[in-house]
Order: structure tokens, then C-alpha cells, then sequence
């Protein structure tokens, strides 16, 4: 008989094609973003989790594995795993997903320690965005332009593309002012969203002109575009951003 508090986990809906431990690692995953198990929250037990599901507790740490690895669980040792909560591991999740970083580590800045919010609007995106976000194409997005800075200029510039409805407490006022290191745990706390999957192109291009003119960058210089989607629970595509990276004293770390 099932633990009456798991009676909601089912396996009947998910795809037949992934592995049976995929479908239980969905299924936990899809538990978590509709608000079963919210952020910083500790999980069942496995053996509790394997008998709702009815596979076997292998199966199941085998499913469970895959959401520590892709962040979305945070194992604690001796204490059992929880839901990440990111604004309490920000040094993990930086790590996940923040690539740039100095050629000297012992800067006394080795990351920008600013920002500057440019711009924030809701603007109907290139189609190339839309498309990659998966929504009309007329439909107006959150658009936001931000600069990250350390004492000796700019380090990049951070132009993001939201949909409006997964980020709708998302304003100019909070988004200039967030207390978190990250943005993506100020994402989780304020708006309610979980990044749990980025994928990246990087290639070398010239910074805009009057980019450098704005903010007193020589010219031409060259600067590394990164374009991220990140997605959400279910694989969902909800931000894109482009980066452009300032790499006098900074490198890409793949």
C-alpha cells in the first residue's frame, strides 16, 4: 500500500521511450515544479519514494542521481536530499553555470562586483529568440540589458529575453537591486522559477561600437558572444541571453 503523502507520484503519463529511471527522475522532477516538494525542502526517503512508484529502490537512487547532477537536488550528507535551493548554495550553482573567469586568480576582483541595468521593457523579440523560447513570435517578452562591472571597466554586457508570464513579478526595480549573487536564485526566490538545464554557443565578434563609445572601450575590440537557453523543469526553454564577454583579463572556461 502506498504512503498516503505519495499518492500523487504516477508513471502513466510519462514518455514509454526513456529508460525506466528517466521516467522516475521526470516524474520527481515534475513532483518538484508543481510545488510537492518546494526549494530547501527534504524529499522522502528512497525506499519510501521506490514503493510509490513501484520500481526498485536501485531505480530509484539511480533517478535521483540525475537531478543531483543536474542541480536540481542537493544531497546532504547524513541528512538525506533535498530540493536546491540556490540563494543557500550560491557557490555551487555559480559554478554550474558561470564560465567566465579571470586570468589571474588572485585579483582582488576575480568577478564583477556591479551592475548597471541599461534598459528594461516588454518588446516582441527577433524571431530567432521566439523561436528558441518556443512562443509567438508577436507575443512581447521581458527584454532587460544589464552591464556587469569591476573597479576597471566593464566586463559584459548581459542582454536577456524572458517570457512574461513565468517572470511576472520580475520588474526594473528588483532585477537593478537583487541581493542574490546570481541571478538565477534571485529568479528561483522572486519569481517562483528553477533553472535546471543551460545550453551555450560561444564565438569571437566585435563589440558594438557604440557600446565601446558608451562606456570608453577601445575600438575594434574583440569580445566572446555567448547566447544561453535555460530551461526549466520538463525541459522548457523560459530565458535567453546574450553575453558579450570583455576578455582582456578574463578567459572562457570550457
Amino acid at each position: 500500500m502506498l504512503p498516503s503523502s505519495l499518492d500523487f507520484l504516477s508513471l502513466r503519463s510519462l514518455p514509454k521511450r526513456e529508460t525506466l529511471f528517466e521516467q522516475t527522475s521526470r516524474a520527481i522532477a515534475e513532483c518538484i515544479r508543481q510545488g510537492r516538494w518546494k526549494p530547501g525542502e527534504m524529499l522522502p526517503n528512497e525506499v519510501e519514494l521506490a514503493a510509490a512508484l513501484g520500481v526498485s529502490q536501485g531505480t530509484m537512487r539511480r533517478a535521483l542521481n540525475m537531478l543531483v547532477e543536474s542541480g536540481v537536488l542537493i544531497r546532504h550528507q547524513g541528512r538525506g536530499t533535498f530540493v536546491a535551493e540556490f540563494s543557500a548554495h550560491e557557490d555551487r550553482v555559480y559554478q554550474r553555470y558561470i564560465s567566465l573567469e579571470p586570468d589571474d586568480a588572485t585579483l582582488s576582483e576575480p568577478s564583477p562586483t556591479s551592475s548597471e541595468l541599461v534598459s528594461f521593457e516588454r518588446a516582441v523579440a527577433p524571431i530567432d529568440i521566439s523561436s528558441a523560447l518556443q512562443v509567438d513570435a508577436t507575443l512581447p517578452l521581458v527584454h532587460a540589458v544589464r552591464v556587469l562591472k569591476t573597479s576597471t571597466g566593464l566586463v559584459t554586457y548581459d542582454e536577456l529575453w524572458c517570457h512574461p508570464e513565468d517572470f511576472a513579478r520580475l520588474t526594473a526595480e528588483n532585477l537593478a537591486h537583487h541581493e542574490e549573487r546570481m541571478l538565477y536564485a534571485f529568479y528561483q526566490r522572486v519569481c517562483g522559477v528553477t533553472i535546471v538545464r543551460s545550453q551555450e554557443t560561444a564565438k569571437a565578434v566585435l563589440m558594438p561600437q557604440a557600446i565601446c563609445e558608451r562606456y570608453g572601450l577601445k575600438s575594434p575590440l574583440p569580445v566572446i558572444e555567448i547566447r544561453r537557453i535555460s530551461c526549466t523543469y520538463g525541459d522548457r526553454p523560459v530565458e535567453f541571453r546574450r553575453q558579450l564577454s570583455v576578455t582582456e583579463h578574463y578567459h572562457y572556461k570550457l
